[in-house]
């Protein structure tokens, strides 16, 4: 059994990441949620962004960190949406194709500029830096989290596009092309009030209902390794790191 925390979005997440590495590995394993707090009231709060700012604040020493953990821990899990890519603007800051004043002296997520509806912001989307795909945003933001982190030994960076949910449907509903819907969650799963027997509500995402959700994902994970790349990338990585 090895030791993992988990830096994620939202304890919603941590539920499906843990139920799939499991699957992957053969064996259960003991799991921290490092990020965000289980009550969502630590310092960083939920979010892309409290992942961001998690990552540059423990960059260089999260090594140190995983040792000092009690228990110890093997293997840190840093994940991130897709959508991100997608459609936030302070995550390309650091395009080439990006000219600004500020660059390289404010932080993206703290840069007025970067707010919605500011016009004055010279970030484009979509970015001509990444491709508008799956394996685009993937790639842009996996660089990104490597650039903040400093480091990525003993490190898994998983980024499920266009959001995790996409395991859901591919789970339940074998959705070829899972990976290009936007924002599964409310187009797809929680679009009525309930989603194969399971309810949900659009404005907020419930953990008993995806503790149902990671049990399929985990009992489908072959179809939806199938169906989405950013999986088949992620089983990859947890079989050579553990």
């Amino acid at each position: 059994m090895k030791n993992i925390g988990i830096v994620c979005e939202g304890p919603t997440d941590f539920i499906i990441l843990r139920e799939v590495i499991d699957r992957i590995a053969g064996e259960n394993h003991y799991y921290l949620q490092l990020q965000p707090e289980p009550d969502l009231s630590g310092r960083y709060g939920g979010g892309w962004k409290g992942v961001w700012k998690w990552c540059a604040d423990y960059a260089g020493i999260y090594l140190q960190i995983m040792t000092e953990i009690e228990p110890q821990l093997d293997l840190l899990i840093i994940h991130m949406d897709g959508d991100v890519s997608r459609k936030e603007r302070a995550s390309h800051c650091s395009c080439s194709h990006t000219n600004c004043i500020y660059k390289g002296i404010r932080n993206p997520i703290d840069c007025d500029f970067t707010a919605d509806g500011r016009k004055n912001c010279p970030v484009h989307l979509p970015c001509v830096d990444h491709e508008p795909s799956a394996a685009g945003y993937s790639n842009h933001l996996s660089g990104l989290i490597q650039e903040w982190l400093k480091s990525t030994e003993r490190v898994c960076i998983v980024i499920p596009c266009d959001s995790i949910e996409a395991w859901v449907i591919a789970a339940y509903d074998g959705t070829e092309h899972a990976e290009v819907i936007e924002d599964p969650w409310r187009n797809v799963i929680a679009r009525k009030k309930s989603y194969h027997g399971i309810r949900t509500r659009q404005e907020q995402k419930n953990q008993l209902a995806f503790r149902q959700f990671a049990e399929t994902v985990s009992e489908n994970w072959e179809q939806v390794t199938q169906l989405c790349g950013c999986a088949r990338k992620f089983e990859a990585e947890i079989r050579r790191l553990l």
